[in-house]
């Protein structure tokens, strides 16, 4: 049986025994970075405990490059087996590295589903944190973590700097459209009030708005809506400014068939660490609720990032589409677990 503990003071002789039998190699997912003999002191020792305990209160502080986490200690037939961790946020180094979950197996004790079946408890907790997708990542060479990785659902991105990079999707429970908020792990995505639409057709900033929002393209977005249609564009607000940094919407509601177009984008300063690939995960959600069945987004040719955002989401690239009005672009295409359609616009930015 495997199951997750919280890091303990009373387990401090199976723990440096589980450390030493690394021999020196990283315990990934441990949050350990000081294995002298200070730190085996009982003092320092309960103290690093704690911390990793309060790793994952919001009231906690974390320090630069950090962010809130939570810390197992994996237990395999009453014996500790090896270390996993949840990040709650990715930083641009953990986008290329690290990811947002890290786990090790002690040596003597892989080859034996202890990994896989740990990560499998995680991801449960990663969708009732409504974090979705997840990205894990393992260096190029580590068969056995690629593996377990794919065996979790794991869709490979690319290999960057030695390291495979998976996104897994935890299937995070997501209510339809409508008129409330959609909660992400790092956004909120919420409808504009008439106030914001006009502010935004006449150039006008509101309160809680980025100095570069809006984009030429959130003013299209939003002279696309319809009052009362909650498929129109939302606001993007980052949890972690407090600002509306972007939209993300469907150009109307979905055709008979249920497909409908989505579009998004961000502005420059809240690009390349991972918002955008979490609120379209959270919005294809919402979809799907919605009775959605077939999403489709269009990039210009040479919009690598939004390429990417649209393949760790799911969608495929379908073919290359001339436009009357510009260059062209690229179709994408994600079938839903439902019959029928979604998105809007120009897909933009990651």
């Amino acid at each position: 049986m495997v199951d997750l503990i919280l890091p303990s003071v009373e387990l401090a002789a199976e723990w440096w025994d589980l450390v030493d039998e690394f021999a020196g190699a990283p315990v990934h997912g441990s949050g350990l970075h000081d294995r002298s003999e200070h730190e085996r002191e009982p003092a320092q020792f309960a103290a690093w405990v704690r911390s990793r305990v309060e790793a994952s209160r919001p009231e906690t502080p974390v320090g630069v490059g950090k962010v809130p986490a939570d810390y197992w200690w994996i237990r395999h037939e009453g014996e500790l087996a090896g270390t996993i961790t949840l990040r709650h946020d990715l930083t641009p180094a953990l986008l290329l590295v690290g990811g947002h979950i890290g786990y090790a197996v002690r040596p003597r004790l892989r080859r034996r589903g202890i990994a896989s079946t740990a990560l499998q408890l995680v991801l449960a907790r990663a969708g009732a944190q409504r974090l979705d997708p997840v990205l894990i990542t393992c260096d190029d060479d580590n068969i056995g973590s690629a593996r377990t990785i794919e065996g979790a659902g794991g869709v490979l991105e690319d290999v960057r700097g030695g390291s495979r990079r998976y996104w897994v999707s935890t299937g995070a429970a997501a209510r339809p459209l409508g008129a409330a908020p959609i909660e992400t792990a790092r956004a909120t995505l919420a409808t504009f009030t008439r106030s914001e639409v006009g502010g935004i057709l006449i150039g006008r900033r509101q309160p809680g708005w980025d100095p570069a929002f809006p984009r030429e393209d959130d003013g299209d977005a939003v002279r696309m809506a319809t009052e009362g249609d909650p498929f129109a564009a939302r606001a993007i607000r980052d949890r972690r400014t407090g600002l509306v940094v972007g939209t993300i919407g469907c150009a109307g509601p979905p055709t008979a068939h249920g497909r409908a177009e989505i579009g998004y984008g961000l502005v420059e300063t809240a690009r390349g660490r991972g918002l955008m690939t979490d609120v379209l995960a959270a919005y294809l959600g919402a979809l799907r609720a919605s009775g959605v069945a077939e999403v489709v987004a269009h990039t210009e040719v040479d919009n690598v990032p939004s390429e990417r955002v649209l393949a760790r989401t799911g969608f495929s690239r379908v073919c290359r589409e001339p436009q009357p009005d510009g260059p062209d672009q690229w179709l994408w295409r994600l079938v839903t677990a439902r019959r029928g359609a979604a998105p809007f616009g120009r897909a933009a930015e990651s």
